[in-house]
């Protein structure tokens, strides 16, 4: 998975914010009284929006509500599923065999699987038209008898019965073998804007912490489902938190999925360093290495002491005060890289396998 797919949730949060504003404008427009000098087209312009608002002022309001809570609610849906699905594509490109795979997923696999298949064959859906039962068979089959070949079923960990309440969510992440709850938790940015210090998690419940999803949630079920009266309608201003409260919680779950796949990463396709010498100014590590060719961009991973997973590019290179863009390393030797700060001498780092 990429940050571009995190970026295109932005976007589109954006994109709903501003047309909060582009209403918060024309609201202010129609407020306006007009002045005796004012021009005589923009007074008959500004009388008519005036006119208009006061007799469909309420229902307008109304619609806005309804247009702001949908648009909401289907950026959680869509993009956790384009995430969890972007996750399973990416482990299956960074984990060889299939067998390597944790157990608790692969057994998922299997029983989701055949709930896609049976889902393909007795629901007429829009969304599973580009599959068939043929095709995610011969996934699941490939997966037994050419694991080092193996793709994943990805629209069967998405198969939602039911609105994405936050415990909704946390059911989808335990199928890939990991505590959203837990990992959530992590987040500072998520912390911070829940309000939330080390003393107080342990005595609330998640469900509490999360309500403003939740009430979200209800709010859209209470559109979707036709009721003739919609209550408790929130302004522009009682939206705003919303959008920034699910800001947070996307991007945290966002960064869950992608840390656990550096995670894989360093399981997989990167080699620990097991000679770490030092670390100075918080961005220059030094390292002994042998038989390695290093160079200007390789990744580095880092592993926190919380168990949290980064990676960052290598931007210097440095041998016996001499700087290199590449190195090759035949005997053990000391070297020096730098990347953005910040790294500390108790985090475990990782370079790529070569």
């Amino acid at each position: 998975m990429n940050i571009e797919s995190l970026e295109r949730f932005k976007k589109e949060l954006n994109q709903i914010r501003e047309y909060l504003k582009h209403i918060q404008y024309v609201n202010d427009v129609a407020a306006y009284h007009v002045q005796d000098n004012d021009n005589e087209q923009i007074k008959n312009l500004l009388n008519t929006l005036s006119s208009h608002d006061r007799g469909f002022r309420t229902d307008r309001r109304i619609f806005e509500y309804k247009a702001s809570i949908i648009s909401l609610y289907g950026l959680i849906e869509k993009y956790v599923e384009i995430w969890i699905k972007e996750y399973l594509d990416f482990l299956s490109s960074v984990i060889p065999e299939y067998t390597q795979i944790h157990e608790k997923i692969r057994e998922n696999h299997f029983e989701l699987s055949l709930k896609l298949i049976n889902t393909i064959t007795t629901r007429e859906s829009a969304k599973y038209q580009r599959l068939t039962k043929e095709e995610v068979l011969n996934k699941l089959n490939n997966c037994i008898v050419n694991p080092t070949k193996y793709q994943i079923n990805t629209d069967a960990f998405v198969l939602l019965s039911g609105n994405l309440k936050h415990n909704k969510i946390v059911e989808l992440f335990n199928k890939l073998n990991l505590d959203l709850n837990e990992e959530l938790l992590k987040n500072e940015e998520l912390k911070n804007e829940i309000g939330l210090n080390q003393n107080t998690i342990s005595r609330i419940e998640k469900d509490i912490l999360y309500k403003k999803i939740n009430d979200l949630v209800e709010r859209r079920n209470q559109i979707a489902h036709g009721s003739e009266e919609v209550d408790d309608i929130l302004s522009i201003s009682e939206l705003e938190p919303y959008i920034q409260f699910l800001e947070k919680y996307c991007q945290a779950i966002f960064q869950t999925l992608f840390e656990e796949l550096i995670k894989q990463e360093s399981i997989h396709i990167f080699q620990k360093i097991e000679n770490v010498i030092n670390t100075y100014g918080n961005k220059v590590l030094a390292f002994e290495l042998e038989n390695y060719t290093i160079k200007v961009g390789d990744m580095l991973i880092v592993e926190t002491k919380e168990g949290r997973f980064y990676k960052k590019p290598i931007l210097t290179i440095e041998l016996d005060k001499t700087e290199y863009r590449e190195l090759t390393i035949i005997e053990k030797t000391s070297i020096g890289v730098s990347v953005e700060p910040k790294i500390k001498n108790n985090q475990t780092f990782y370079i790529i396998k070569k």
